[in-house]
C-alpha cells in the first residue's frame, strides 16, 4: 500500500511541478521574449538525462529443453519484484543458473538497484540469494536507499 501511496504522491508532486514551469514559461516569454524562452527551454532540456534500456532480449538464446519460470519476491499492491531464471528441464543438472529481477508495475517515485543476484540448483532445489536496494524518490531525486535482501528455495515442478 505504502508503494501506491508514494507514487500518487509522485505523480501529484509532477503535475504541480509542470503546472509551476507552464506559469514560469508564459511569464517568461512576456518578459524576455521567443528567442530567449527557446533558448531557455533547450537548456533545461540539456540537464534531463535518461536512457531508454530494453534488456529483455539480452542475446540469450533459450538452448534445448530449457525452460524460464518467475517467482515472486515482493508483491505489493501496484508492484511486484520477481526473480526470473533459466533451467534445464528433465536433467540432474547442478549449479549456478542464469536469473535476473524483473519489476513490474506502477513504480513511480520507487525503484530497485540489484546489487547480487545469485541463483543455484542442486537436487531439484533452486537456492536463491537477492541483494539489492529499493529507492525512495521525490521527482526524480533520491531520498533514501533502503537495503533489501531476499534467501530461500524454490522446489522445481
Amino acid at each position: 500500500m505504502i508503494y501506491l501511496l508514494w507514487s500518487l504522491f509522485n505523480i501529484g508532486m509532477l503535475v504541480w511541478f509542470l503546472l509551476i514551469a507552464f506559469g514560469a514559461l508564459k511569464l517568461f516569454l512576456k518578459e524576455m521574449g521567443m528567442v530567449s524562452t527557446i533558448i531557455f527551454v533547450i537548456g533545461i532540456f540539456s540537464f534531463i538525462k535518461g536512457s531508454v534500456v530494453n534488456d529483455q532480449n539480452s542475446g540469450y538464446q533459450l538452448q534445448k529443453n530449457e525452460v524460464v519460470e518467475k517467482h515472486n519476491l515482493e508483491n505489493a499492491i501496484s508492484f511486484h519484484l520477481d526473480l526470473s531464471y533459466v533451467y534445464k528441464k528433465d536433467t540432474t543438472y547442478t549449479g549456478q543458473l542464469s536469473s535476473k529481477i524483473l519489476v513490474t508495475g506502477l513504480i513511480s517515485g520507487h525503484g530497485w538497484n540489484p546489487e547480487l543476484t545469485y541463483t543455484e540448483i542442486k537436487n531439484g532445489i533452486i537456492n536463491y540469494n537477492v541483494t539489492g536496494e529499493h529507492q525512495w524518490k521525490l521527482l526524480g531525486l533520491v531520498l533514501y536507499n533502503q537495503k533489501q535482501e531476499f534467501k530461500g528455495t524454490i522446489k522445481l515442478k
